[in-house]
């Protein structure tokens, strides 16, 4: 459900409650003497608009993507450890929105142009290690190879060598699953050509939305983009590339929903404002370019319908990314107000278990399971908890405060330890241990995101 949501900015030290059409804030404050700590009323309340929801509890969590109210029986077992859909997917008929026509002619004695053994060969070296393209076998890599050539050399009409409509869509759809750098394809057209009754012959050319004097003009603008990103690229492991990318696109890109060109690449590399497509579409690319293996993902987000995301390969494992929810630009495009990070790591590195929460994927090809969290972003930052660890939770603040940072964010390895450190830092107001010392303040803002079981401390 997408509800918009009014927040308003106001100092909080705990949340207690959880409630379906309004959530309370309440504002912790120290005593006088510094030994105690009580609990007030603020004279303003936090105001949420919802529709209603019967014999639901809706919980909401700032971080959380924008229309993510979860809905829970009003018995919560407080599992947040279970994931909803199975890691691996096989392929599903994907919802990718392309622009598809077929039309059917007479087969004359002149055919189609075909491709050579040795185009297609020269094809399959291009795509040797593509994510989609390994999955095939291979008598559907030749029929690939095809679509690529074709659409790559932006070629007029071609006979393809297959005569299955849904096998040359679910092709197509592994073309563009792999090759982000075609940002000119829109769709394609196939036409059957018959000698009465007998189909003889499938011709397939590519739908595109610029001519090719537009496209080379597009591809110099993108690679000084790409170029000046991948100067500063860091000279190490996968996941610092990975996260470098991460930083860099939200850095340098705004959320926008009108935002031209808005599916593909030159959204992001352009224009500098897209929507999720374009986010994950030039995330691939960068990394991909970096030399990570980076693929599109595309399906369905509670709460926002169609999504598109990406799986990457780091240092020999495969972990999801979200891009766009990790962009504060989204939450506040989709109508949360306040004070939010620029940039969320929730989704930086991400099991299968984990966002599978909220994402359903719709590949054309079978996805591997992802269940390392050796490179997820919380676990390389020193963030993951498998218990509470009083040391270790001094220890993170105090390199926030050290460093600059104005937020600190804690994940924990299942629900009970999520718990526990939960009740220390905001129902016993242990945080105040860790922060008092610096900002003096008696009072600290905080969000948690329940699916993935992190809560932020804003030190702003």
């Amino acid at each position: 459900m997408n509800s918009r949501k009014h927040i308003k900015s106001i100092d909080i030290k705990y949340i207690n409650r959880r409630i379906t059409a309004v959530m309370l804030a309440f504002a912790l404050a120290v005593c006088s003497f510094g030994c105690g700590l009580s609990i007030e009323q603020p004279e303003e309340e936090y105001e949420r608009e919802i529709e209603p929801i019967p014999d639901v509890t809706v919980t909401v969590s700032l971080d959380a993507p924008p229309g993510h109210e979860k809905e829970q029986s009003n018995t919560d077992t407080g599992d947040s450890g279970e994931a909803q859909f199975p890691d691996a997917y096989e392929n599903n008929e994907s919802s990718e929105d392309y622009n598809i026509e077929s039309t059917e002619e007479a087969y004359t004695n002149n055919g189609l142009d075909g491709y050579t053994d040795e185009q297609i060969a020269s094809a399959g070296a291009v795509n040797v290690g593509k994510f989609a393209y390994e999955r095939l076998p291979a008598d559907q890599k030749r029929i690939y190879n095809e679509i690529f050539l074709t659409l790559d050399n932006m070629s007029g009409e071609y006979e393809i060598d297959c005569h299955d409509v849904d096998l040359i869509n679910n092709l197509f759809l592994c073309v563009m699953m792999d090759h982000p750098e075609l940002f000119w394809v829109s769709g394609y057209v196939y036409t059957k050509y018959t000698r009465g009754d007998v189909l003889e012959a499938m011709g397939f050319k590519g739908a595109y939305t610029m001519d090719a004097d537009t496209v080379t003009a597009r591809k110099a603008s993108i690679e000084s983009y790409v170029s000046q990103c991948l100067a500063g690229m860091p000279a190490s492991d996968d996941y610092a590339k990975i996260k470098y990318v991460y930083e860099y696109i939200i850095r340098n890109t705004d959320y926008d929903t009108s935002a031209v060109d808005n599916q593909n690449i030159c959204s992001v590399f352009i224009n500098g404002r897209s929507v999720c497509q374009g986010y994950a579409k030039a995330a691939q690319y960068l990394l991909n370019r970096a030399g990570v293996l980076c693929t599109l993902i595309t399906g369905t987000a509670f709460g926002t319908g169609n999504h598109a995301w990406n799986l990457v390969r780091s240092n020999g494992s495969y972990y999801y990314l979200d891009v766009t929810w990790g962009d504060s630009n989204y939450r506040t495009e989709e109508g949360i107000e306040g004070t939010l990070p620029e940039i969320s790591y929730d989704y930086l590195c991400v099991p299968g278990y984990e966002i599978f929460k909220t994402h359903t994927p719709d590949a054309p090809v079978d996805l591997p399971e992802c269940i390392s969290i050796d490179d997820n972003y919380y676990v390389r930052e020193g963030a993951y908890f498998n218990s509470l660890d009083e040391n270790k939770l001094k220890g993170l603040f105090d390199r926030a405060f050290s460093t600059g940072s104005d937020l600190v964010t804690i994940k924990a390895s299942d629900a009970s330890v999520y718990g526990i450190i939960r009740q220390y830092m905001l129902d016993e107001q242990n945080v105040f241990k860790y922060t008092g010392a610096y900002t003096g303040s008696n009072t600290i803002s905080y969000w948690e995101n329940k699916d993935l079981l992190t809560i932020s401390f804003s030190l702003s």
